[in-house]
């Protein structure tokens, strides 16, 4: 209580200055708390923006990274060694010196420990591997090549005119195929410097890439580099090469084709008198038979003319006369068509010797066969007597015709000569059915002597004619004597005679022959002919519908021992 007393001065002069200091460190207290208050979300403010940038950052280039590592996928796609053949042999290269260096360290081990058996292995496998691969001294040897071009030739005939300008074409081709090689080798030297830029940029922002990736890849820029270089040289010396053969063989097809157009108009004049000489002969001569043979004579002089000029125009070169001789024969077989291949048939026939005047033959056409004898060999038909034959009493029914045969009827088709050369009998047979109770022998041995009877005059002959043909031809089976052949048929037995007989009367003694043998066995009771009959079995108490047998050849007689009744 004292010190608060006003008269204490001291003590009211310490608590003013107490009270003033304390309202100080207030002040003070609160001024630090505004300021801290007020800097604070500012430092807080400041923190999070340096973080941010920070984290930006950070997405940025993991962005920039994940665009590099696309793009390069991208790339890795086309590059890829099957997309194409200069990849691929770059591939197939590396391959081929990675087993050398394997090869190599394995030869090293070899003799540093031995031939061990499983070096020995690895070293023949890798030997066998090399032996696929080949040689491979240049990784682009073989592409880097252009195709052969072959110099130009000379144009001999027309046709050589298709075949120079094939040449023109196939030369473009080769150009365009060198140049689409060259063509794909820049674009992979273009992909293979973009892939290096984006490795590059991806090494700058993350270091990750492997230095011995950026090596390679640049010894492979370098290798494709240095073979672009020398394709594109190559290219252009190749390209001047088909420019020089191309002209050239412009030049000669140039050349050639005034020449063939000359034959042309040539050859059209030519034609053009022979159709004013023909309108002229039609004109003026009133018989068709001269017409036509007059025609036919323009015909062959006009197209022998043309041969001629062709051979003159081409007879520079000697080699080429086959081929124009070629070129008329085609040309008359076209204008004359049949007309010209009977004329050529017509030499082959006579001097052919296969089938002359008086020859009996037989022709087949339209379906019918024909056999007559030859009246006359014209320069385009054979002129035939058709006569009473075989063919014609199993087949036409009809004879006495007179038939036309092209002569070109030989290259198509089978003449058959009965008289060829000094012949003038062929082989002839009968075929007769006795029943299986038969006395086969007998009937065999009565034919027989029935034909030797009746062809001995025939075998004679012919036994000489084949004599004659000795010399003409090499003849293994002369024999001529008559031919008897037994053979068990489905309802009977089979007996065939078989006999030489004239190649011009063959019915007649057929006929003879066949009646003879009728009568003969006719005398004979062991001797039965087969033809179709019917045997029934009958029993009067029962009657079976199974036993009743057909056949188509059975015995000729029905006696009660073949017709069973029982009562």
């Amino acid at each position: 209580m004292n010190i608060l007393q006003p008269n204490n001065k001291n003590n009211r002069l310490l608590i003013t200055r107490y009270l003033q200091n304390l309202s100080k460190s207030f002040l003070l207290f609160f001024e630090r708390i505004i300021i801290v208050s007020i800097t604070l979300p500012i430092v807080l403010m400041s923190a999070d923006i340096d973080s941010n940038e920070t984290l930006l950052k950070k997405v940025s280039i993991e962005s920039r990274l994940q665009d590099i590592d696309d793009n390069l996928a991208i790339l890795d796609k086309k590059l890829a060694p099957d997309n194409s053949i200069w990849l691929k042999s770059y591939s197939n290269y590396n391959l081929y010196l990675d087993i050398e260096k394997k090869l190599d360290k394995i030869e090293k081990d070899i003799v540093k420990y031995g031939e061990t058996k499983n070096l020995v292995s690895s070293r023949d496998l890798l030997l066998q591997q090399i032996q696929l691969f080949g040689e491979h001294i240049a990784p682009f040897e073989k592409l880097m090549q252009p195709p052969s071009i072959e110099p130009s030739q000379q144009i001999t005939n027309p046709v050589a005119i298709i075949s120079a300008i094939s040449k023109i074409n196939q030369n473009n081709q080769h150009r365009e195929a060198y140049t689409k090689r060259y063509e794909e080798l820049n674009k992979i030297v273009n992909l293979l410097k973009e892939r290096l830029k984006l490795i590059l940029k991806r090494n700058e922002l993350s270091s990750d890439v492997d230095n011995a990736t950026i090596k390679a890849l640049k010894r492979e820029i370098t290798d494709f580099k240095s073979a672009l270089i020398t394709i594109e040289k190559t290219s252009e010396i190749f390209n001047r090469k088909i420019d020089e053969v191309n002209l050239e063989i412009k030049d000669r097809i140039a050349e050639s084709t005034r020449t063939l157009i000359s034959l042309g108009i040539t050859i059209a004049i030519i034609i053009g008198l022979s159709i004013l000489i023909k309108w002229l002969i039609g004109r003026y001569l009133k018989e068709n038979r001269r017409i036509y043979m007059s025609n036919k004579a323009v015909n062959v002089i006009t197209f022998t003319i043309i041969i001629f000029v062709i051979i003159f125009t081409y007879i520079e070169n000697v080699s080429n006369l086959v081929t124009i001789l070629g070129f008329a024969s085609a040309g008359l077989a076209i204008a004359m068509k049949d007309g010209f291949t009977s004329f050529f048939a017509w030499f082959v026939i006579m001097f052919g010797g296969s089938i002359k005047v008086g020859d009996r033959i037989k022709v087949s056409m339209g379906g019918h066969t024909y056999v007559g004898d030859i009246l006359d060999i014209s320069l385009l038909r054979i002129t035939l007597q058709e006569d009473v034959t075989f063919t014609t009493f199993e087949t036409n029914r009809r004879a006495g015709r007179i038939i036309f045969v092209p002569n070109s009827y030989i290259f198509t088709n089978i003449v058959a000569n009965y008289t060829h050369y000094t012949l003038r009998t062929v082989w002839d047979g009968i075929d007769i059915m006795i029943t299986f109770d038969s006395n086969h022998k007998k009937a065999s041995h009565i034919m027989k002597e029935i034909v030797k009877t009746f062809a001995s005059g025939y075998t004679d002959m012919t036994r000489t004619q084949l004599n004659s043909l000795r010399d003409r031809y090499d003849l293994r089976n002369t024999n001529v004597e008559p031919r008897m052949f037994t053979f068990i048929d489905t309802y009977g037995i089979k007996l065939s005679i078989w006999y030489l007989t004239n190649a011009y009367g063959t019915l007649v003694l057929r006929s003879n022959i066949s009646a003879k043998i009728l009568e003969s066995f006719h005398a004979e009771s062991d001797i039965k002919i087969a033809y179709p009959t019917q045997t029934l079995n009958v029993n009067s108490t029962k009657f079976n519908p199974e036993t009743v047998q057909q056949s188509n050849f059975m015995n000729n007689d029905i006696s009660r021992e073949t017709l069973n009744i029982k009562d």
